[in-house]
């Protein structure tokens, strides 16, 4: 599918207005700067460039409003992080860290990469001997070491 193009900003942006919309029912600028800790004046620059992709609507001075559009630009950056998060828990990275490196990841990985990792999530968790197969790679791990990166 061809997706409007975003920069990491704006899914950022995206994610946390769908989030404090669904949480709080309504989406104001001062709650998207202390979500992303930045001050309301780049929070109005960031909704100004978003409000330009057609993705909200808003009137100066009030709330701010996910259109269908921004909707789904939104869910599709959320999608690309749970399944990232789910991937690299499976893997056994903790919770947080996941949590982190998926916020990363989700911004540069193509949606038919991330379906990949969703698929092979997907597989190893109804596949009969997946949680075998993890079981595996852990004592594989424990056997390995911690870092596989060669060292210098």
């Amino acid at each position: 599918m061809n997706y409007l193009k975003l920069t990491k900003s704006m899914e950022d942006y995206l994610e946390v207005m769908y989030n404090l919309e669904k949480k709080k029912g309504i989406i104001r600028v001062v709650d998207i700067a202390e979500e992303l800790n930045v001050k309301p004046s780049s929070v109005v620059e960031a909704v100004d460039k978003i409000y330009k992709l057609d993705l909200i609507s808003r009137e100066k001075y009030k709330e701010i409003k996910l259109n269908e559009k921004g909707i789904k630009a939104a869910k599709r950056v959320i999608h690309k992080h749970i399944v990232l998060k789910r991937f690299l828990n499976m893997l056994g990275v903790d919770n947080e860290t996941a949590d982190r490196e998926a916020c990363a990841m989700e911004h540069i990985l193509c949606e038919s990469t991330v379906n990949k990792f969703q698929l092979f999530t997907e597989f190893i968790e109804t596949h009969p001997k997946g949680k075998e197969f993890i079981k595996s790679f852990r004592n594989y791990e424990k056997t390995r070491g911690k870092s596989a990166i060669p060292e210098d």
